[in-house]
């Protein structure tokens, strides 16, 4: 008995290892705040993309949009040096900075920032796809979760509340249009991980693991009847999402034993 205790205890000392949470996360106290506006008309730029960078190595930090007024705010930063780096479709993007924060300098109000819109006249047009952050197709909208910075370092249920269409409670429950009558995939079919509670797998399912969630408001017949508002597929890296499924079940494993 004590032999199979032993096999399994070193799985789930590198499961915690995988997840990579903290015990006591260090919080900073640096903010660094802007408002992003139209060169041309003088107009804030809604839904300006703004990222926040380390300035040395240039390595993304965190992410958010610039809300109606064109401002973005980025709190709780540690001591470091940053830029930011701001793009917006039809304007040319702009990297500001170095900014540092540390014990004297704890905030940076950037003020005003000017985007230009992006002006040129081509001999030659290559064009080049790229997914969209947010798609709408016939039957679903695809939320393109790998492409979004603002959600690394959370969860599966942090990816969702930034998914058209559905809501996420602060107790995790999921909403699609006001119904929480919905089924929850993963790659397009049930999962054992989310069949005793899909709150709880959410908390377990580290957000980089998330490719794309797909939104199905009208389910074809491949799809039981389960989920009468709708379905959420939550498609996954594939090598990453099978190192959480076996680290989860050695957790279930091991819990069963004792």
């Amino acid at each position: 008995m004590k032999y199979i205790i032993y096999c399994f205890l070193i799985p789930v000392i590198g499961f915690g290892q995988f997840t990579g949470v903290p015990t006591k996360p260090v919080v900073g106290i640096g903010k660094i705040s802007g408002v992003v506006f139209d060169s041309l008309t003088n107009q804030p730029l809604e839904f300006a993309n703004v990222v926040l960078r380390e300035a040395l190595e240039h390595k993304e930090m965190d992410g958010v949009f610039s809300d109606s007024k064109g401002t973005f705010r980025f709190k709780e930063l540690k001591n470091a040096k940053y830029e930011i780096a701001i793009s917006f479709i039809g304007y040319q993007s702009k990297i500001i900075g170095v900014y540092k924060i540390n014990k004297d300098f704890t905030e940076h109000n950037l003020g005003k920032i000017l985007l230009s819109p992006e002006t040129k006249i081509l001999d030659e047009v290559t064009v080049t796809g790229q997914k969209e952050l947010v798609e709408n197709k016939i039957d679903r909208i695809v939320y393109n979760a790998e492409r979004d910075v603002t959600t690394r370092g959370g969860n599966a249920a942090d990816v969702l509340r930034r998914t058209p269409l559905l809501t996420v409670d602060m107790d995790g429950n999921v909403s699609l249009q006001g119904s929480s009558n919905v089924t929850v995939f993963i790659n397009g079919k049930p999962s054992s991980i989310m069949a005793s509670s899909v709150k709880d797998a959410l908390k377990m399912i580290p957000a980089d693991v998330i490719q794309k969630v797909e939104v199905i408001t009208q389910p074809g017949a491949k799809y039981d009847a389960e989920g009468t508002a709708g379905i959420i597929n939550i498609v996954t890296k594939s090598k990453k999402y099978k190192e959480l499924v076996v680290a989860l079940m050695l957790v279930r494993v091991l819990g069963v034993i004792f």
